[in-house]
């Protein structure tokens, strides 16, 4: 059977401003990023998607301050294992660490 791509979407919410996002998304894929607006294509050849961003309230820990973005990815092209991989790397690139 053909590695088919999922047609769903996904749905995250992450701490980070859309300049923050922005900047991640071309680190993690430099070259293969292109952007209108809050809607971004990035295309690595064997996968594609298509991310929006929509700022949402910051989240408030005692004094603090977090920026979040509603993030809705939807893959355009490639098998569902590229897919899976392409968002892999994404998910390893952008990972900021914790304590």
């Amino acid at each position: 059977m053909p590695d088919k791509p999922p047609t769903s979407t996904l749905q995250r919410e992450v701490s980070a401003s859309p300049d923050e996002f922005r900047r991640g998304l071309s680190l993690a894929f430099p070259g293969h990023v292109t952007e209108k607006g809050n809607i971004f294509n990035v295309d690595t050849g064997s996968a594609a998607m298509e991310i929006s961003l929509s700022v949402g309230s910051p989240r408030a820990i005692a004094n603090l301050r977090l920026p979040t973005l509603h993030v809705n990815l939807r893959f355009t092209a490639g098998s569902a294992t590229a897919q899976q991989e392409m968002l892999a790397h994404m998910d390893r690139a952008m990972h900021r660490g914790g304590g």
